[in-house]
């Protein structure tokens, strides 16, 4: 490994260094990749229903899918933003936009038909409604040997 010269170890020179990494990091952004939205989700259970809260804040509601394929819950859909500043002698401009999926599989006793969503201030809610069957137990296997 080389020695750093006098030059690289100038204060001047490491300031001039550090400046153009500063004012050169806003154009390396966009080479970047842009994470994946994830939203965050509660499921609350009483003895009616069951409660589904996903945070999606800047979402629209139209950007949003909820269905049910089988025994699973599906919530999908695409964020897009937009960040537009005008200044005297420049405009800076940036869009970024990701899409996402969550799947939650269903107990058993969900009347599916009756499902109500909403969308309100950045939270996405979900009531799936029980039948009041009991959700069906498991059965233990005797282990012979």
């Amino acid at each position: 490994m080389a020695m750093p010269s006098l030059r690289t170890m100038n204060p001047i020179s490491s300031f001039r260094n550090l400046m153009e990494d500063f004012f050169n990091e806003p154009f390396m952004l966009a080479n970047r990749e842009i994470p994946t939205f994830f939203p965050k989700v509660d499921i609350v259970e009483d003895k009616e229903r069951y409660l589904v809260r996903a945070d999606m804040p800047g979402m629209n509601k139209d950007d949003i899918n909820v269905f049910i394929e089988g025994d699973t819950l599906i919530i999908s859909g695409e964020k897009k933003e937009e960040y537009k500043k005008e200044t005297e002698g420049y405009t800076h401009l940036e869009r970024s936009s990701g899409s996402f999926q969550r799947s939650f599989t269903l107990p058993q006793n969900i009347e599916k038909e009756k499902v109500n969503a909403s969308y309100r201030d950045g939270v996405l809610e979900l009531s799936l409604l029980k039948t009041g069957e009991p959700e069906k137990k498991g059965t233990k296997i005797e282990i012979k040997g």
